[in-house]
């Protein structure tokens, strides 16, 4: 799976990304963000301090909706599982 800047993929889940295009892992507390250089940099440029002053940067300017998930994407690598599993014998696997 490609990774995408998250700003971009909500604007174009499918639009183009370019080998040139490159990508930073932006950490505010557990959750890591991936961006575009050029979505970094407004962020950098904008002083954000945390997760959720990026998440109102990157908003709808008409609606309540970010363009950054409150969510990890699916994609995004946290470092440990996401559950242990559903049932008692999961855990001895």
């Amino acid at each position: 799976m490609e990774q995408r800047c998250e700003v971009c993929e909500s604007f174009r889940p499918r639009g183009d990304l370019g080998p040139t295009r490159g990508l930073l892992e932006v950490t505010f507390g557990e959750r890591r963000v991936l961006l575009c250089r050029a979505h970094a940099g407004i962020a950098r440029n904008s002083e954000v301090q945390s997760f959720e002053e990026l998440r109102a940067l990157y908003a709808e300017s008409d609606g309540k909706r970010s363009f950054i998930g409150r969510r990890a994407q699916s994609g995004a690598p946290t470092g440990k599982p996401r559950t242990a599993g559903r049932r008692a014998n999961d855990l001895a696997r």
